[in-house]
């Protein structure tokens, strides 16, 4: 059956409703009320207060993240609530941060919307009540509709289906950003292509415009509708006349991806008697129920929300002690020991890794010792070519587990000594069984690409700020064309192909970004010249900082999703690297080159043509990748400043739960 006709009326304009959502006044407005309406924390963990406390920055931040389209939401929180009838709904719930944005949108198309909804709809609607949906079932009463459909949404909000009221959206407002950002609230708290975070400030209105074409069926002559959100009644005037009405509702849901739950949908009539909205309707009297209990829901949050007081003050603690840390110089998360130098050498001293200077081998040799670190403070040692390690020290390592990561002079790696791969045997065929179906596999194919595409797009942005080339700005409206398109890219190859044209878009735009000599037309591994060397180099560091947070997670680090698994290659540490390309490499390599870290002097040509990085130029490398990868950042796993490296780990930990189905996996993306 098809569904009614959208009323004609002139289109929201999206843009309109995008510039008051995100003017400054409306996001105050929005806090206002996501303060007063209280509540726990969404996935970040962040409580109201600790949002209150620096409102202005963190207001301001949210504005120039929409406006620059920066913004991406923060983890949902997943919390099951028991039902009466012994089954579970699941409340998600978004961050502060992102239920503000969310009210700022509600607010501006809420009253939008609501022009084009039925006198029938009297949930979530301004100046509407329950007991105004009381006094119109009175009122069709009086006219002589006495027979009802009783009818119960099978858990609605799980099952609105995403793509269908994007559609029904489109016929009210015109495509932008607006709609974008809907689309992606939807994705980020839905799975599968479906479902309303239940704790999201915007779903109430899209439920309303998800059912407004059920309202406007009955709207007319004949049987009429009062709906409360998803709890309605249809009136009618004889009960044959509910019966094929019953039919034709069940009929209309099924369009839009719904079900009636057959033992709470009935026919009945006011002689019967029935329960709605609290109240006990029997022939021509409307009694309220006694007041209910507080709502589960209620009690919930108000539960959650002193649980996550006590969180914040343990997460305070522990965010002292990696401060401490940090301030001797130590990366908590991953400390990496380089030896890298022809006049180091790696030693043992009373249990702890010696770093000593000087040079020799046997009876003449001359070492003092400059640095000396247990192995709990140490998570990986580099060791170049031209360094040396004792047997000693070699031993130390694997009795404690700790990688050795073999390098040749110009940062590639030679090989490794590292502890056996974690038992997590569970998770290991978790991994097979994504990379075996192809379904799945394009899941995450698709997550690793959209990382890498949208990173490199914030870092043209960033590189960009000041001189505004034009040719850039072109590569990024180009750029955003091919991310909106990976969503539908069929297979690995479509996705395979969709990078690889972003690729001919990014590289020259950055290498026009790039200052003193150096330049870059595309990526090239064979032969490289100045900048791929310094590209090379630099993505060998990442890999291995990669490969180390594999291992930590449990992962197999042979078994890719996006690349090919081959023996001998640590293809899941290729797939993460994606995402943590833009920030960790060609934004290094960036610094590098335009801060004159390294400069022409800094290589050599050897007498096959090949082009090298000289040992001063590799160190100084080091220590520019060394500074972008100890910075903070925001972790896409609760919100919390962490190292890249720890964000590493977070990212390999979320494909682990990805994979054993706990959690859906997303990128992690640049706020720049």
């Amino acid at each position: 059956m098809p569904l009614p006709a959208a009323k004609p009326s002139p289109r929201i304009s999206d843009a309109a409703v995008f510039d008051t959502a995100c003017a400054s006044d409306t996001l105050a407005a929005a806090w206002q009320r996501v303060q007063a309406n209280g509540g726990a924390a969404g996935g970040d963990r962040m409580t109201l207060q600790t949002f209150a406390n620096a409102l202005p920055q963190r207001l301001g931040r949210l504005r120039s993240a929409l406006i620059d389209g920066t913004y991406r939401p923060l983890p949902v929180r997943h919390v099951a609530i028991p039902k009466d009838d012994g089954s579970q709904r699941m409340l998600t719930i978004p961050s502060i941060a992102d239920r503000v944005v969310q009210t700022a949108f509600a607010q501006t198309l809420m009253p939008l919307l609501d022009r084009e909804f039925e006198d029938s709809s009297f949930g979530y609607r301004t100046g509407r009540s329950v007991q105004d949906a009381v006094r119109r079932i009175t009122e069709l009463r009086a006219q002589g509709l006495v027979h009802v459909v009783d009818a119960d949404i099978a858990s609605f909000f799980d099952n609105v289906v995403h793509d269908r009221l994007l559609d029904r959206l489109g016929e009210s407002m015109d495509a932008g950003r607006t709609t974008q950002l809907i689309a992606l609230w939807l994705e980020h708290a839905g799975q599968n292509g479906r479902g309303l975070a239940q704790g999201s400030p915007l779903s109430p209105v899209l439920a309303n415009l998800y059912l407004d074409r059920l309202d406007e069926a009955f709207a007319g002559r004949g049987a009429r509708i009062v709906r409360f959100a998803d709890d309605f009644v249809i009136l009618c005037d004889s009960r044959g006349d509910a019966a094929a009405t019953l039919g034709r509702a069940r009929a209309l849901l099924a369009e839009q991806g719904l079900e009636l739950k057959p033992e709470k949908t009935r026919l009945t009539s006011f002689d019967q008697g029935f329960r709605f909205l609290g109240t006990l309707f029997v022939r021509s009297l409307a009694m309220v129920s006694p007041e209910p209990p507080p709502s589960e829901v209620s009690a919930l949050m108000r539960v959650l929300a002193a649980d996550d007081a006590a969180h914040e003050a343990r997460t305070a603690e522990s965010a002292d002690t990696e401060a401490r840390e940090r301030s001797a110089g130590l990366d908590p998360v991953q400390r990496v020991l380089y030896v890298v130098s022809a006049d180091r050498r790696l030693h043992v001293r009373n249990q702890a890794f010696s770093v000593q200077a000087g040079s020799g081998m046997g009876e003449t040799a001359e070492w003092h010792e400059i640095l000396a670190l247990p192995h709990q403070r140490v998570d990986r040692i580099e060791l170049g070519q031209d360094a040396s390690a004792t047997p000693a020290a070699m031993r130390h390592a694997l009795a404690t587990d700790t990688p050795i990561a073999f390098v040749n002079g110009h940062g590639e790696t030679l090989g490794w000594v590292t502890p056996g791969i974690t038992p997590h045997a569970a998770r290991h065929l978790a991994q097979a069984r994504h990379v075996l179906d192809p379904a799945m596999r394009l899941v995450l194919a698709r997550c690793f690409v959209d990382g890498r595409m949208r990173n490199q797009r914030a870092l043209l942005r960033r590189l960009n700020r000041e001189r505004q080339d034009g040719t850039v700005i072109s590569a990024l409206a180009e750029l955003n064309r091919q991310i909106r398109k990976l969503t539908v890219a069929p297979d690995i190859d479509g996705v395979m192909g969709l990078e690889g044209y972003a690729a001919t878009l990014f590289w020259p735009a950055y290498g026009a970004l790039l200052e003193h000599g150096f330049a870059i037309s595309k990526r090239q591994r064979v032969q490289p010249d100045r900048t791929n060397v310094l590209l090379n180099a630099v993505a060998a560091l990442l890999v291995r900082d990669i490969e180390i947070a594999v291992l930590r997670a449990g992962l197999h680090p042979g078994f890719a999703f996006l690349h090919a698994t081959q023996d001998r290659r640590d293809s899941t540490a290729f797939d993460l690297a994606e995402e943590f390309r833009a920030p960790l490499i060609e934004s290094v390599v960036a610094q590098a080159v335009n801060n004159r870290a390294v400069s022409e002097a800094d290589f050599e040509l050897r007498g096959d043509g090949i082009v090298r990085l000289t040992p001063d130029g590799y160190k100084a490398l080091i220590r520019t990748y060394e500074r972008a990868v100890s910075r903070e950042v925001a972790s896409q796993r609760d919100g919390r400043r962490r190292s890249w490296r720890g964000n590493m780990l977070d990212q390999a930990q979320a494909l682990a739960a990805h994979v054993e189905g706990h959690r859906p996996y997303a990128p992690y993306v640049m706020d720049y």
